[in-house]
Parts: structure tokens; sequence; C-alpha cells
């Protein structure tokens, strides 16, 4: 069984990655094949999982035994913490023995019926793979978009959904990233288009509900392949963010969600070895860099005053010991993810007043 030859590759070109950074072969490149039709690749995949059924054979038992005892530390209608979002609140959950969640929001009102907003095992029953990237309700409460990938190379498409009918929308834009971001005006999208043959995230463009994708319009397009794009909303909800980063630089623009022209502005230009995060709550902005901060500092800063460093104020100081890893701002505190002494912590940090951490009950949490 041991001696069992693995399969023989098939001859295929190589593929040669350029970026400031050099050049790189993908050694796997011989396996795309967009159409999932090529024989040879084909039959090669089947001999790999044939070598693999053989070369696991002796541990099928085991193997079984492991995933029921997983499966049985599991929840088994698992479900998340409800998120109260614009007078409404916001969960997943997932069915016993289902694979995917159901997306559900109800009401911020006494005996409020809880609505199923997505059923995902229902969408995935529909294709060969499925996964749920973002979705975002409209600003006005109505309308549900949200992004899938049915092929499993995180290619999504983007579809809206009208929540008091359940209809689809007939606006589809395929190849997009699954981040994606409203307007006020609750009739545009900000998205982010993919490059088809490296899936990097290329452009930003923004679509209006109703009309032809091919005349949505650019606002940022990205030519440095080594840096990758996003879109957001920010916790404020008077911004809309588009983040280009890279391993080690990062460059963020803001504009008004309001702004009907969609003026974007550049937060701080993008600089080798500065990393930095975005976001705005209580009229500022909030920024974890590493700005003569080794191991990254979160500040704050007023709109405007961006371009001025001097102006940027600590709110949770550099610590040559600490490294801030994440945050999340609220409207009376900052949540930080740390790590120091080889162990992860939550701080909770008020605007005004001592920062404390979250209690674990094992010391090597």
């Amino acid at each position: 069984m041991r001696n069992t030859p693995a399969p023989p590759r098939p001859a295929r070109r190589r593929h040669i990655v350029v970026s400031p950074f050099g050049e790189r072969e993908d050694p796997y490149y011989w396996l795309r094949d967009d159409t999932r039709s090529d024989p040879e690749i084909l039959a090669h995949l089947a001999a790999e999982n044939a070598y693999t059924e053989a070369m696991l054979e002796h541990c099928r038992d085991e193997i079984a035994q492991l995933y029921e005892e997983i499966a049985g530390r599991l929840e088994p209608d698992a479900a998340s913490v409800p998120v109260r979002f614009r007078g409404y609140w916001y969960r997943a959950r997932y069915r016993p023995g289902s694979e995917h969640p159901l997306i559900l929001r109800r009401r911020d009102a006494p005996d409020a019926e809880e609505r199923v907003l997505l059923d995902c095992e229902a969408l995935a029953a529909q294709h060969a793979f499925f996964q749920l990237g973002d979705h975002e309700p409209s600003p006005d409460n109505e309308l549900l978009a949200y992004t899938e990938d049915t092929i499993g190379r995180r290619q999504y498409r983007l579809r809206v959904r009208h929540i008091a009918s359940g209809e689809l929308l007939p606006d589809i834009i395929e190849n997009v990233e699954s981040c994606i971001a409203w307007t006020d005006d609750s009739r545009r999208i900000l998205y982010v288009e993919k490059d088809p043959v490296t899936l990097l995230g290329r452009r930003v463009r923004c679509h209006t509900l109703g009309t032809p994708v091919a005349e949505d319009e650019v606002l940022y397009e990205e030519h440095d392949e080594s840096f990758d794009l996003s879109v957001s909303r920010s916790k404020s909800e008077r911004y809309l963010f588009i983040g280009a980063e890279s391993t080690t630089s990062s460059e963020w623009r803001y504009a008004a969600a309001d702004d009907p022209a969609l003026r974007f502005e550049v937060f701080a230009a993008r600089e080798a070895h500065h990393e930095y995060q975005l976001e705005h709550i209580e009229n500022r902005f909030i920024v974890r860099t590493n700005w003569l901060a080794e191991n990254f500092r979160i500040v704050s800063v007023a709109p405007g005053e961006e371009g001025e460093h001097a102006r940027w104020r600590d709110v949770v100081p550099h610590d040559t010991q600490v490294f801030v890893q994440d945050f999340e701002a609220f409207r009376t505190f900052l949540a930080v993810s740390e790590r120091s002494a080889g162990l992860s912590r939550l701080r909770i940090q008020p605007w005004d007043g001592p920062a404390h951490y979250v209690a674990a009950d094992d010391p090597a949490y």
C-alpha cells in the first residue's frame, strides 16, 4: 500500500508572475482550466483522489471516529450573536446538519417576526460549490446586496434581493471581490472588479441599480499588482472607503456616503513600509498604523487633518512588548486585539477612561 505510485503530472506550460519584487514561477498553473472540462487534468485529479483513497484505506475507521468526535462538540443549531443595525437585529443560524447558514433579520420591536433574508442551504443546492461572501442591507432597509462564489475560485457574483418580496433584481455582476458598499441613496453599490487572469482586485466600480453593468463608472483603478483592493462603509455610516494594501504598504481613500459625485480623497499616500487601516466613528478617523510604531499603535484624527502626522493623537500608544493586531470601533469604546507574551488578548479601551482586558478562564488562552 505504501508503495502505491503517485500519478504522473501532465506536461503544462510554465507561468511566470512578474511583480516589483521580481519574478516567480507558479508551479500549479498547469492545473488551471476555467471550463473544468480538460480531460487530461480531470483524469489526473481522479488519479490523485484514487491514490489518496488507497493510502488512507488503513485508517478509515479512525478518520470517521475523529470526524464524529469533532462534529459531536458542535451545537447542532449554532447561531451567531444578534447584532443591532439600523433598527433591526441581524444574526446567522444553522439548521441541524446544515453546512450553510440562514441569514436572519428581526425588527427591534416587541413580538416582531424574524425574517429569512438568505437561505444559503437552498442557494447551495443549486450548485456543486457555494460560498456566501459579503451581505449588506441598503440604507433604506429595503434591499439586500450579497456576493456568492459558485465555482470555488473566489470569483464572486453580486446579486440584489428585495427583502419584502424576496425577489431578485435583474442586476447581476460577475467576477468581483466579496466586499460591497452602498451609497446613502440606496441606489448605488460600490464593488471591486477582479482581473480575470490574476484574480486580483483591479478596479473599484459603482453600479446604479437598473442600469447596464457595462456602463458602471470606474472610481479607482490600481496599476500595481502588489496591491489588492477593497471597499467598505464606515461604522459612522458617513464615509465610503477604498483600501489598497500590499504586504508592506497601504493607501486608503474616503468619500462622503451622501456625495452624488463620490469624490474620493487620499487619507495618507502610500509609502514604503507604512501599513495602516482606517475607520470612522463619532466625528473622527481611527487608524491602526505602524508609523513610528513597529508593533503598531492606534491613533485618532479629525477629517481634513489626516495629512499632518503631528495631529495624529494616540488612542492606544505603541508598546515594544505588545503587537496590535486589529480593532473595532464603537460609540463608547474601542475593542483591540493584541498579542503579548505569546498570548492573544482583548483590550476594551473606553474613549474617556482606563482600559481593561477581557478575562479568560484558562491561563493558556
